[in-house]
């Protein structure tokens, strides 16, 4: 054993825009148990070769050479390798392919030295610092429509990447781009796509409420309506700002039981923000007359004691992290003392979706 990881494929896949020879599969490369071994499918373009060199992303293995549910140490038997999990569980499972399952428990997240860059994030600010975006260019990015129920495109520039590299304060390109990062790699083509929805925080925050709630109420309908009948438990998450760059808070909204969870890494509860809540509630409402469901009841907010920020600057990184726990356990229904398995945040979970999110704006050819 070299390395866990997770397939995600079982035939006809692309790895890095070429097809996978036969009696290959794509993995991606969680953790690795020998640093030093060779890949059998080296990367020229990238010129990856070693195992340590392919954390987190992907890479073509044999299919004979990949064992399920195999049993290996949670720690390399080498020099230790930044062996942040990108995204999903760690030993290879062909029957949770078509879930594409993040991690379950933040238990097996190797400990990271506060400020210490991963080799992906050091490669990336690379191809920033040789990129015209250091000298004001930008880059225009068209999401897939799934993502926020309608076309849109965003702008990345210089200091949405900086944001990233110095773990600073996390605008709506940050937050947006992390976003459909998590629509592509989990929720497309499978049946979470039915149970998780996502809200552009561009269109819906408090400089936007102060300015016209109406427009922002009807915006927020029309991205009910997008998803579907909602007659089903599912979630539509709100990362939500307090205008000019404010605080971030997540509003996840369950459409069929009338429950709203507000989660917020400072203390305090929505009625910080009531104007927010007024128009939450009169979107729901407004969408369920339009779609004749008969309200049962009225709207139960329910403020989650979830894990909570030490600074000044980490509460778009908690947004973000809430968001994919969720998704990684596939829970609509979140307690009211959060989950069990995530009490607390420490920095690795942080650094692990930054990891992530360089991996992907790599693989997407952004820069």
């Amino acid at each position: 054993m070299v390395g866990k990881g997770k397939v995600h494929n079982t035939s006809g896949e692309l790895l890095h825009h070429n097809p996978l020879p036969v009696g290959y599969m794509k993995v991606s490369v969680d953790l690795v148990l020998d640093t030093d071994a060779l890949l059998p499918l080296p990367d020229v373009v990238s010129e990856t070769t070693l195992m340590r060199e392919a954390v987190g992303s992907f890479v073509g293995w044999p299919s004979d050479l990949i064992f399920p549910d195999a049993e290996t140490p949670t720690r390399p038997t080498h020099k230790a390798g930044k062996g942040i999990s990108r995204r999903i569980e760690s030993v290879a499972s062909l029957k949770e392919v078509p879930g594409r399952k993040l991690k379950k428990a933040g238990n097996d997240i190797p400990p990271t030295t506060s400020g210490t860059k991963s080799q992906i994030m050091m490669r990336l600010e690379k191809m920033v610092n040789e990129s015209d975006i250091m000298h004001g260019a930008i880059r225009s990015i068209d999401f897939d429509e799934g993502v926020f129920g309608a076309a849109h495109f965003e702008i990345i520039a210089k200091e949405d990447m900086q944001q990233l590299f110095e773990h600073d304060e996390l605008g709506i390109a940050v937050i947006h781009t992390y976003i459909w990062y998590m629509y592509v790699t989990l929720l497309r083509g499978t049946e979470l796509c039915n149970r998780f929805n996502f809200i552009a925080a561009s269109r819906i925050n408090a400089t936007l409420i102060t300015k016209n709630p109406t427009s922002v109420k009807n915006d927020l309908v029309d991205r009910f309506m997008a998803a579907g009948d909602n007659t089903t438990p599912n979630l539509y998450f709100l990362p939500f700002n307090s205008g000019n760059g404010g605080h971030w808070v997540l509003v996840a909204m369950d459409l069929s039981r009338l429950i709203v969870y507000y989660l917020d890494s400072l203390s305090g509860d929505w009625s910080k923000y009531s104007s927010m809540k007024k128009t939450v509630d009169a979107a729901i409402i407004k969408f369920r007359s339009k779609k004749n469901y008969r309200n049962r009841k009225d709207i139960t907010w329910i403020r989650v004691q979830c894990p909570q920020q030490n600074n000044s600057v980490d509460c778009g990184f908690f947004v973000l992290r809430f968001m994919r726990d969720i998704i990684a356990l596939n829970r609509i229904d979140i307690p009211k003392m959060y989950f069990e398995e995530y009490k607390s945040y420490s920095r690795a979970h942080l650094d692990e979706m930054k990891d992530e999110l360089c991996q992907f704006i790599v693989d997407q050819r952004i820069i």
